[in-house]
């Protein structure tokens, strides 16, 4: 996939032509929504989060999208608002080390450092290689700035 190799535009044009052919494709445009955080654009990504949760209120794909959501509203500075979707994210699915990412540096930007601590203890039992190094090679972000404000969060959880 395109996004996992830091191709955020190119991931984008792939799952816009997806939605060229059907536009009612929810994972197209959960997918998307993905990709257009990744690429820095976290507001476009917003939009295409909801509407593939509107098409698909059911879909177990959800709890990823609503990470998606998260970490869009995150990099926007809406802490209170990231922690919501993260948190319906992770009552839909617990296991997604992703959404216990975004959800312990949304907590620390929030100021709840002690959440955020409890939450970064929970994340380091699910994943125990998590560290900043790991997340500087292994999480896609391709915007110096999406990937720094994510590092500056978790390190205020007290991540290393």
């Amino acid at each position: 996939m395109a996004t996992a190799r830091r191709r955020t535009n190119e991931a984008v044009e792939e799952f816009q032509r997806a939605l060229d052919l059907n536009p009612n494709f929810a994972a197209a445009r959960g997918y998307l929504s993905f990709a257009l955080v990744l690429g820095g654009r976290p507001d476009e990504s917003i939009d295409h989060g909801e509407q593939a949760i509107r098409l698909s209120p059911h879909d177990p794909q959800n709890a990823v999208f609503n990470v998606h959501l998260a970490a869009a509203h995150y990099q926007m500075g809406r802490y209170a608002e990231a922690a919501s979707f993260v948190r319906k994210a992770i009552h839909q699915r617990f296991g997604l080390p992703n959404a216990h990412r975004v959800y312990a540096a949304s907590l620390a930007q929030a100021g709840q450092i002690e959440e955020a601590r409890a939450e970064l203890a929970q994340l380091q039992e699910l994943h125990p290689e998590n560290s900043i190094a790991w997340i500087e090679q292994n999480i896609p972000y391709t915007a110096g700035p999406m990937m720094a404000k994510l590092l500056e969060g978790l390190r205020k959880a007290g991540m290393q």
